[in-house]
């Protein structure tokens, strides 16, 4: 396998992973209804948990790497 086809099965891969059904890893994160008292939040849940999917998919182990 070449570096160019297997960059080019990693980026099918990631758009795979990325979209799944029509519909982003985000939007899929957006759907968790969020608890939280509205006037305490700072960032919003699916980005928190986006981020913290990203991370564990990049190898973080726990909060401290994440």
């Amino acid at each position: 396998m070449t570096i160019r086809s297997h960059c080019d099965h990693m980026l099918s891969f990631e758009q795979q992973l990325i979209t799944m059904n029509g519909l982003s890893l985000l939007d899929h994160l957006s759907i968790v209804r969020d608890p939280r008292q509205q006037w305490k939040i700072e960032h919003k849940l699916a980005d928190i948990l986006f981020l913290t999917v990203t991370a564990v998919i990049g190898g973080a182990e726990g909060w401290e790497d994440i």
